[in-house]
């Protein structure tokens, strides 16, 4: 009895798990797809990264391999930083909170994500809050179902000033995942046509 209660329990922690896309995985791509999308609205571009496969990366041996080339100096602070500032920076408003060395070498690997996506660049559009706080809706949407248990599928959202959100997922042995998140925003607002 004991068996079959902790069991039961197991089940329902995995299917949870695959309907609310934990790890990644979900039935459906668009429960990907907005999932991306209200956290990238939300601004909580680390957590994004966690829509993603990561069953076949070793990512103990990734921190390891990348704490290694710190310490060896492959890898250095002040060329990160290079990266990180100015305009075209990943980081132009410093809003990742990679302040410094510190927290660039304890970095989590959804914040190195998030950064390499440009989510912090988006800092530096003007309106940031009026533009995420808006309405946003689903433009279209297309799949692509190839053989058994594989496929495709993109989303694209957007909102009334024309900035956009194109989300691509795919299928992997019955499971979606997040591939890529691409936020299209101009720096400046539109400029609305004149009234004649």
């Amino acid at each position: 009895m004991k068996n079959s209660c902790m069991v039961a329990l197991l089940s329902l922690v995995v299917l949870a798990m695959a309907g609310c896309g934990a790890g990644g995985g979900a039935a459906d791509p668009q429960s990907i797809a907005d999932a991306a999308v209200k956290k990238i609205l939300a601004k909580d571009f680390d957590s994004v990264f966690d829509l993603t496969d990561t069953s076949g990366q070793d990512t103990a041996g990734l921190g390891e391999i990348r704490e290694w080339r710190i310490t060896e100096k492959y890898d250095l602070w002040k060329d990160y930083k290079k990266r990180l500032e100015g305009d075209d920076g990943m980081d132009p408003k410093s809003k990742s909170g990679i302040d410094g060395e510190e927290a660039w070498k304890n970095m989590s690997q959804g914040k190195g994500w998030a950064l390499r996506q440009g989510y912090y660049r988006l800092y530096a559009n003007d309106d940031l809050d009026k533009r995420l706080e808006m309405r946003w809706a689903m433009a279209n949407r297309e799949m692509e179902l190839k053989e058994e248990g594989h496929g495709g599928a993109e989303f694209r959202y957007m909102n009334g000033y024309g900035d956009s959100i194109k989300v691509e997922c795919y299928r992997l042995n019955g499971l979606w995942y997040l591939a890529s998140a691409k936020v299209s925003m101009e720096k400046e607002l539109p400029k609305k046509p004149k009234d004649e």
